[in-house]
């Protein structure tokens, strides 16, 4: 799958197999033929620009960038989110008499529930951690300065 980065923040995408292969095999076909839809899943933002700029090719309307470079970025957040979530939903649970008999009825199932939820916890850090290492390894690739350049010409601002 591959995404197309257009000024001055269009994200649109297209599905296609083996893109990195056919990226590298075609550098400069002319990307613009493809049926491109708007990104629903992905937003634009400075770090997928960023991304681009390391990983992607040029293309008349844009920068043309495979999405496997894209999947740790915004990760770890996505996963903080979730855990917050689902540990807010967990408090939320009403303290009814039914509850409390519950509790009452397996009070061990309940410690061991509280071990998993934070075992659970531990766990979603460790991958959020990862998914923030993932992206700094992204990150670290030099920025192709002709990518930026190209980026500015065809009207889109670069951040700083």
């Amino acid at each position: 799958m591959l995404y197309r980065l257009c000024p001055p923040s269009s994200v649109t995408w297209c599905d296609l197999p083996d893109t990195v292969q056919l990226i590298q095999a075609h550098p400069d076909a002319d990307f613009e033929k493809l049926p491109w839809e708007p990104a629903e899943a992905r937003a634009f933002s400075d770090d997928l620009l960023r991304i681009a700029t390391r990983h992607g090719v040029p293309s008349s309307a844009g920068i043309i960038l495979d999405v496997q470079h894209t999947l740790a970025l915004g990760r770890a957040d996505e996963l903080r989110i979730n855990q917050i979530a689902a540990e807010q939903a967990h408090a939320d649970l009403p303290e009814s008499y039914s509850m409390q008999l519950v509790e009452q009825m397996f009070s061990e199932g309940m410690e061991s529930d509280a071990h998993l939820n934070e075992e659970i916890r531990k766990t979603t850090e460790k991958v959020a951690r990862k998914a923030e290492k993932d992206l700094a390894e992204v990150l670290a690739a030099p920025v192709q300065p002709e990518l930026v350049e190209h980026w500015r010409r065809i009207g889109g601002r670069y951040p700083d």
